[in-house]
Parts: structure tokens; C-alpha cells; sequence
């Protein structure tokens, strides 16, 4: 692997951190339910050149894993799906 490759893995891995803290949240803090949280987030992973690096399936699994925090949805209801 050459400099330019672990240069731009890091910075890729660096942007879906940032992604995790900043963006997951607002996104379960709109949404009325997890599905739509997931869904929302989706649509950015699905069309960011750093998620798109762990292909399809790395998304998909990261994704489908995630849980928003209690009390995170719009209405305050927190109810998970």
C-alpha cells in the first residue's frame, strides 16, 4: 500500500467517525422512528465516497447495526423498532 492509499483510508475512516458522532445523532434526533433514522442515514453512506470505500456490504452491516439513543426521536417517544 503507498503513502497516497493509507493517506486517503485514514482520512476516509476520519470522515465516517465524524459521520457516526454528528450525523447518526441528527439523524435519529429528526426521525420518527429507527427504520427512517437508518434510512436517512442511508442516503448519505450510500453516496459518500468514504462509506462507498467498504462497499455495499460493509454499509449495509454498519447500518443495520446501528441503534439510536433513548429519547432520540422526533416527539421525544425514544421507542425503538
Amino acid at each position: 500500500m503507498n503513502l497516497f492509499e493509507r493517506l486517503t483510508n485514514w482520512w476516509h475512516a476520519r470522515q465516517r467517525a465524524i459521520d457516526m458522532e454528528i450525523l447518526w445523532p441528527e439523524c435519529c434526533r429528526q426521525a420518527s422512528d429507527l427504520d427512517s433514522a437508518k434510512a436517512a442515514f442511508a442516503m448519505h453512506a450510500f453516496n459518500d465516497p468514504a462509506w462507498q470505500h467498504l462497499g455495499d456490504k460493509g454499509i449495509f452491516m454498519i447500518i443495520d447495526s446501528l441503534q439510536c439513543p433513548k429519547g432520540s426521536f422526533a416527539g421525544g417517544s425514544g421507542a425503538k423498532t
